[in-house]
């Protein structure tokens, strides 16, 4: 599990944010020529398939050798008034418990820039249903990625790296004994990136929160219809918020 336990906020340092932005998509990075999609339409047909999602961020400023790990929050807004057992996906409890993990395996997306160079890991750190807006068709999700300081990454600020993958698994989508709501839309939003930098690095972590193009910092789920991305829209936050998200 990682702990990160000093946090090193920007102040002092307030670089252009020009190229500063998060992004998200469906089974590849967003690149020329990748298979990345905005909407995953799927049958609901067997149990077997994976399906990823990769978020991903350019940065505001060029680091030093200072960068290990990121933290990712992306929140859910389902298209019902409460959400499907489909959706119930934490750790241990819920009906599809285990269907969702979290990768920095980039091995079978070439086009995509791996900033961790295959040395990280992630893990899924937090899955709150009814967050953030305490709406009971709404799920926050925490994941993380890191790898030790002696690894530390130099990060540039022209590359759109691919901080790690969201992987959710059909496991119980179809019968017998599946649970319901697999073919109901929904929208996900990546709401931020937090880049971890080793203490004392200068302009500390970074926390990006802009979306990339034209709203592709949000995907959708069969078609998304009827689940507003906006209810849980990207905003600036204090630093106060921000920590309190993974309390």
């Amino acid at each position: 599990m990682f702990l990160w336990i000093t946090v090193t906020c920007c102040a002092g340092v307030q670089p252009a944010r020009a190229a500063e932005a998060v992004y998200l998509s469906w089974f590849d990075c967003i690149a020329p020529g990748s298979a990345a999609q905005s909407d995953l339409s799927y049958g609901c047909s067997n149990n077997t398939d994976k399906f990823d999602l990769l978020c991903a961020f350019t940065l505001p400023f060029a680091t030093g050798p200072d960068v290990i790990g990121v933290e990712v929050v992306v929140d859910v807004q389902h298209s019902q008034s409460v959400l499907p057992p489909w959706w119930m996906m934490a750790a241990s409890g819920q009906c599809r418990s285990g269907a969702l993990d979290a990768s920095t395996d980039f091995t079978d997306n070439p086009a995509c820039a791996d900033p961790w160079q295959g040395a990280a890991t992630a893990e899924i750190q937090g899955f709150d249903i009814g967050m953030p807006r305490n709406q009971p068709n709404q799920i926050r999700i925490k994941a993380v990625a890191g790898l030790p300081a002696s690894s530390a990454a130099t990060l540039d600020a022209t590359t759109r790296y691919d901080a790690l993958k969201l992987v959710f698994s059909a496991t119980l989508s179809a019968p017998p004994g599946e649970c319901a709501g697999c073919i109901e839309p929904a929208c996900l939003v990546l709401n931020s990136v937090l880049i971890r930098r080793i203490p004392g690095s200068p302009g500390g972590d970074i926390q990006l929160t802009y979306p990339g193009g034209t709203n592709q910092n949000h995907v959708t789920w069969q078609g998304g219809t009827g689940a507003d991305c906006a209810l849980v829209p990207v905003r600036r936050t204090t630093w106060g918020e921000i920590k309190s998200f993974y309390r």
